[in-house]
């Protein structure tokens, strides 16, 4: 016959039953009292992630068998919390806490004093398990402490390399322009002075050298004033004035300007032009000046007599301006760089007319301020064929 336990010996077996349930339900309740405190604890968003771990210190005592004999510490890598009577014991509960996969920690539960075994020593397994999901809880929770500082950190970065490039953006635009004013105070009296000797040279000599003087004058003024755009338009403070454009007979202007010029070169310009093109609405000026550029680009790849090809397309939306030279290409790899500053610099192998190479930045900053698209097609050998679209007046409103 089974004999009573020293705890119910005495008591009617029955009796004993409904006051072991109670003991029962006691501890069941005074767990799931820790386990409530601490959800509000860890979903509170005002708490320091030390608020929350002195929380857990507090609330985890109670929650065990013996209160009055319970202590708990948190130890991590940085921090340690403990209740004023925790020390180390023969009767504990150790936890680890894991973060990110990796053991950061670990909560400890001790008993000061023995007590009759139970589940685990003293212990009862439900109270392994209700510590099994505090370190789980606290691992999550410092987690989201480290994104946050993380996430902190890479904010009050970004904000200061943001400040630190809008500084030296400021520095560059500020010396830009003034090296801008220091040229073209004295460039625009020797292009005036240059063009009222031309017209006053009786000798013939004289005058040619005038017009010389005039035209190296009027090219520097014109890298000046496209160096002075790609500055504009990188600090976004260059404006179009867009208007109905035919973009043919642009088109047609720009080539007759340039003709001549391209003569004397050995070369000569094509044009396949749609009679029936739609209007552009656009500012003529600058598309000019982009059709200017690509002319003048192909005219220094397109030598031995070599023709340049203008052509219009229709596309979805837009039109779009094609000029053709028959040079020797641009390697793919290097494609998607010619529109990048100082492309020419980096490889003047590829070409012999010299230059900053800001032609074809500016002409991408001006086709994309208009709402358009610009790029390269090659095949070494065959040459380089420039392009640019611009909506029409239907799909720009």
């Amino acid at each position: 016959m089974k004999r009573p336990s020293p705890s119910t010996a005495g008591i009617p077996p029955r009796s004993a039953g409904l006051e072991e349930l109670t003991r029962d339900l006691t501890e069941r309740v005074k767990e799931l009292h820790c386990l409530y405190s601490l959800s509000r604890l860890f979903e509170d968003s005002r708490l320091s992630i030390d608020d929350i771990l002195q929380g857990v210190i507090n609330a985890v005592p109670p929650a065990w068998q013996f209160p009055e004999i319970t202590g708990a510490c948190i130890k991590t890598k940085d921090r340690e919390f403990r209740t004023p009577n925790f020390r180390d014991t023969a009767w504990q509960q150790v936890q680890h806490i894991t973060v990110n996969g990796k053991r950061y920690g670990t909560i400890t539960v001790c008993y000061l004093e023995e007590r009759p075994p139970a589940g685990e020593g003293p212990f009862l397994k439900e109270e392994r398990n209700l510590l099994y999901v505090i370190a789980e809880r606290l691992g999550r929770a410092i987690e989201r402490e480290m994104a946050e500082n993380n996430i902190r950190f890479l904010y009050q970065r970004e904000k200061e390399l943001r400040e630190k490039l809008q500084s030296e953006m400021k520095v560059r635009v500020e010396f830009t322009h003034k090296l801008i004013h220091e040229l073209k105070t004295p460039l625009t009296a020797l292009i005036a002075t240059s063009q009222l000797l031309s017209d006053e040279a009786a000798d013939q000599r004289l005058g040619k050298l005038a017009r010389y003087i005039q035209d190296g004058a009027s090219n520097l003024n014109l890298r000046i004033e496209e160096l002075n755009d790609v500055v504009r338009g990188e600090t976004g403070v260059l404006r179009l004035n867009p208007q109905p454009v035919q973009l043919g007979s642009l088109i047609r202007g720009v080539a007759e300007e340039t003709r001549a010029l391209c003569e004397q070169s050995g070369m000569s310009i094509e044009l396949h032009i749609d009679p029936a093109l739609p209007e552009v609405k656009a500012d003529p000026d600058r598309i000019r000046q982009v059709i200017l550029n690509l002319i003048n680009n192909a005219a220094k790849y397109a030598r031995d007599g070599r023709r340049i090809s203008i052509r219009t397309t229709r596309e979805a939306g837009c039109l779009r301006v094609e000029v053709q030279d028959y040079g020797p290409g641009i390697p793919a790899k290097r494609q998607e760089s010619v529109f990048k500053p100082g492309y020419l610099q980096a490889h003047p192998e590829e070409i012999t007319g010299g230059g900053l190479g800001i032609g074809l930045t500016l002409c991408k900053t001006l086709v994309e301020l208009h709402g358009g698209r610009i790029g390269v097609t090659s095949q070494p050998g065959q040459g380089a064929c420039f392009f640019f679209t611009i909506p029409t007046k239907e799909t720009a409103r």
